[in-house]
C-alpha cells in the first residue's frame, strides 16, 4: 500500500529521534549491537498505515545470556517476542541485489526480544523515536541459515510460561528468504543515513504476539532447529 504524506512525515520526525539517541548511546561507549524489525505483522502494518516493517537499533548494553536472569527497568511494563536473529558477515548497500544481501547472511540464532509496554505505541513518532518499545535482547547459538526455514508455518517457535505453553509461531510473520528482511534493513537505513555493516545482527521481528511478563516467571522457547532459549524473570 501507498503510505500517505502525513505518515511519511511522522516515519521521518520519529526516525530523527531514534538515530539521535542511537548516536548518543554510540558515543558514550555502548556497543554497536544491530538493528530490529518492528511491526511484520501485515494485518497490523495495514491498520497503521505503512507499507512495510519498521526499523530500530539494539541496544548493546542490554544482552543477557541463555539462561539468564533478566531484570526490567523500573516501571516497566515488560513483554517477550520470539524472533530469529541474523548475522550480517559482509556490509550491505541499499543498491544490494537480493542474491547479494542473502549471500550476506553468515549465520542465524534464535532470540528473544524483551520488550517495554511502558514507552508509547502512538503516534507513530513517538513509537519509533522511542524505538519501538525495545529494551534487551537474547541470542542463542550461530546456526547456518537453512535451520530457520518452517519457523512460524510449522507453529515454532513454542512459548511456555512457568511450564505451560502459551504461545506458537505464526505463518506469514517472516518472508520465506529472509535476504528479504536484510535488504529491507539496508533500504531503510539508508534514507536516514546510516549503513549495515559487517557484524551488524538484525532481529527480524517476533513470531508470536508479545506477552506480558511477571517476576519470577520462568520462559522457555523452543525453536526447532534453532534449539532453545530461557530466561527467568527477576523477582
Amino acid at each position: 500500500m501507498q503510505i500517505t504524506p502525513g505518515t511519511k512525515l511522522l516515519i521521518e520526525g520519529g526516525m530523527a529521534r531514534q538515530l539521535k539517541v542511537l548516536t548518543v548511546a554510540l558515543a558514550s561507549g555502548m556497543p554497536r549491537l544491530g538493528w530490529k524489525i518492528g511491526i511484520n505483522d501485515p494485518a497490523a502494518q495495514q491498520r497503521m498505515g505503512l507499507d512495510g516493517a519498521l526499523v530500530g537499533w539494539l541496544d548493546g548494553r542490554r544482552v543477557f545470556a541463555d539462561g539468564a536472569t533478566y531484570t526490567p527497568p523500573p516501571q516497566a511494563k515488560p513483554r517477550i517476542e520470539a524472533e530469529t536473529a541474523i548475522i550480517v558477515g559482509a556490509d550491505v548497500s541499499a543498491e544490494a541485489t537480493l542474491e547479494e544481501a542473502r549471500a550476506a547472511i553468515s549465520s542465524v540464532a534464535a532470540a528473544f526480544e524483551f520488550v517495554n509496554a511502558a514507552k508509547p505505541l502512538t503516534p507513530l513518532d513517538d513509537l519509533l523515536g522511542y524505538d519501538i518499545l525495545h529494551d534487551a535482547v537474547m541470542f542463542g547459538p550461530e546456526a547456518p541459515l537453512a535451520q530457520a526455514a518452517g519457523l512460524g508455518a510449522n507453529g515454532l517457535p513454542a512459548i511456555s510460561q512457568n511450564g505451560t505453553v502459551v504461545r506458537n509461531g505464526l505463518s506469514g510473520r517472516y518472508p520465506d528468504d529472509l535476504g528479504e528482511i536484510v535488504l529491507h534493513v539496508a533500504k531503510t537505513l539508508a534514507k536516514h543515513g546510516q549503513e549495515l555493516r559487517a557484524g551488524d545482527r538484525i532481529i527480524g521481528g517476533s513470531y508470536i504476539d508479545p506477552f506480558d511478563i511477571a517476576p519470577k516467571d520462568r520462559i522457555e522457547a523452543d525453536f526447532g532447529p534453532l534449539g532453545k532459549l530461557s530466561f527467568t524473570v527477576a523477582g
